[in-house]
C-alpha cells in the first residue's frame, strides 16, 4: 500500500511540474553538462535580459505552457541565464548571444545543436526543440572547420561556416575570417557579386579598407543590390556618426581617410556626415536648412537622403529637446514632405505627422495619420517612439 501511495505521489508530482511549464535549473556549466550526461538529456539554455520585452513574453506565455513543459522537461536540462547579471557564468566562455532572447540547444556534452534569436510561439518552440535533438551540427562544424583550416576559401564555405556556423557559435571570429577571405581575392574577384555579398556583411562595423572598396567601386556593386545606397548610408554615414559620438579621435582619422579618396562619392559622404555632425551637436538651425539642398545636389539616385536625415533628426533629439522655432519647423515639415514624395511609406508619413505635431498643429498631424492605411512599409521602429516626445496612448488598450 505504501508503495502504491508513493507511486501516485510521484505521478502527481511529475504532472504538476509539466503543468507548470519548463522546470529551469541552476548551477555552473560543468555541473549542468554532468547532469545532462547522467540523465541522457540535451541542454536548453535561455539567454535573456531584464529589459527585453520578447524575453518577458516567452517567460509568461511559452515557458509556462503545459505542452512545452512536458516536452522540454523530458528531453532537456533547462537553464535560464541573465546575459548581464550572470555574464561570468561558464556558459558564456563558450557561447555568446547575438540578441535577446537567444535560445541554445546543446547536446549532453555541451556542444551546440541549434540556436535561435527572438520570440517563438509554443508550437514552433517545441518543433525547434524536436529538430535540434536530431541535429548533426557538431559533425558538420568539425568538417567545415577542417576545410577552412586546410585553406579552402570558397564562397559556399564562407556562407556555411563563417556566416552560418561561426555566426552562431563565435561571432567575434566572423570579421577576422571575412578579412582573411577578402584579402585573398584578386582585384577582379573583388568586383564580383560574391565579394560584394561579403563586403555587405561588414556594414555593421566596416574598417577603412571595406569603406574604400565600397566607395571606389559603387558603380559596379550597386547592380547587385536594390538597397545598395541605403546599405552604403549605414556603412559609411551611420557608422561614422556613431564614431563621432563615441570615439571622436577615430572619427577624425575616419574623415581624413574619406577626404583622401579620389571619388565624388567620398565628397558626398563627407557632406552628409557634416550635416549629421551638426544635428548631433544640436546645431539644428544650421543643419536643418542644409538637408533639402544636400539631397537636391546629389540628384534622384539619392532621394533617400530626405528620409535618412529626418531619422537622424529624431535620434539627435530634435523632437524632444529643440525649442519651437517657426522657420525651422517649417523646414522640417518640408523635409518630411520631400521624403514622402520621394518614397511614399508609413514611415515617412509618420515623419510628416510628427513634423506638424512639433509645430503643435495636431489637427493636421491627425489628418496626415488618417491616411496611414493607404501606404505600405517600412514603418518606423517602435524603439524610436521615445525620441518623438509623443505619449503612447495605445498602451491603455494592450
Amino acid at each position: 500500500m505504501r508503495q502504491i501511495v508513493l507511486f501516485l505521489m510521484m505521478c502527481i508530482s511529475v504532472q504538476l511540474v509539466a503543468a507548470q511549464g519548463i522546470h529551469f535549473t541552476t548551477g555552473d556549466f560543468q555541473e549542468i553538462v554532468k547532469r545532462a550526461g547522467a540523465e541522457k538529456k540535451g541542454i536548453f539554455v535561455d539567454v535573456y535580459t531584464s529589459w527585453c520585452g520578447p524575453c518577458k513574453m516567452m517567460a509568461k506565455n511559452v515557458f509556462t505552457d503545459e505542452k512545452v513543459g512536458e516536452f522540454y522537461n523530458a528531453h532537456f536540462v533547462c537553464v535560464k541565464l541573465d546575459a548581464e547579471k550572470q555574464s561570468e557564468h561558464g556558459f558564456f566562455k563558450k557561447y555568446k548571444a547575438g540578441g535577446y532572447p537567444s535560445f541554445f540547444w546543446l547536446n549532453e556534452n555541451g556542444d551546440l545543436l541549434d540556436l535561435h534569436v527572438g520570440y517563438l510561439e509554443a508550437l514552433a518552440f517545441i518543433e525547434k526543440g524536436k529538430a535540434s535533438k536530431d541535429s548533426d551540427f557538431p559533425r558538420q562544424l568539425a568538417a567545415m572547420k577542417e576545410r577552412w583550416e586546410g585553406g579552402e576559401r570558397s564562397i559556399e564555405l564562407v556562407r556555411s561556416y563563417v556566416f552560418g556556423a561561426l555566426g552562431k557559435l563565435d561571432p567575434d571570429r566572423v570579421d577576422v575570417c571575412l578579412e582573411d577571405y577578402l584579402s585573398g581575392l584578386t582585384d577582379e574577384e573583388l568586383l564580383s557579386e560574391d565579394a560584394y555579398s561579403v563586403l555587405r556583411s561588414c556594414i555593421r562595423s566596416p574598417d577603412k579598407k571595406v569603406v574604400k572598396q565600397l566607395i571606389l567601386h559603387a558603380d559596379v556593386y550597386k547592380n547587385y543590390d536594390k538597397d545598395f545606397w541605403i546599405n552604403m548610408y549605414r556603412a559609411v554615414v551611420r557608422v561614422g556618426s556613431i564614431m563621432y559620438q563615441e570615439k571622436p579621435k577615430e572619427y577624425e582619422r575616419y574623415i581624413q581617410d574619406l577626404k583622401r579618396l579620389d571619388s565624388p562619392l567620398a565628397i558626398m559622404y563627407y557632406d552628409i556626415l557634416e550635416v549629421e555632425r551638426l544635428l548631433f551637436d544640436h546645431e539644428y538651425g544650421k543643419a536643418i536648412p542644409a538637408i533639402i539642398p544636400l539631397a537636391e545636389k546629389y540628384g534622384d539616385e539619392h532621394k533617400y537622403l530626405y528620409s535618412q536625415l529626418f531619422y537622424t533628426m529624431i535620434i539627435a533629439n530634435y523632437f524632444r529637446e529643440a525649442p519651437v522655432v517657426d522657420e525651422e519647423v517649417e523646414e522640417v515639415i518640408r523635409v518630411a514632405d520631400c521624403a514622402m514624395k520621394a518614397q511614399p511609406s508609413q514611415e515617412n508619413l509618420l515623419y510628416l505627422a510628427v513634423a506638424h505635431a512639433k509645430r503643435e498643429d495636431y489637427k493636421q498631424a491627425y489628418a496626415v495619420l488618417a491616411s496611414m492605411p493607404m501606404f505600405g512599409k517600412p514603418m518606423l521602429s517602435l524603439a524610436l517612439y521615445r525620441y518623438l516626445n509623443l505619449p503612447f496612448v495605445g498602451s491603455a488598450y494592450r
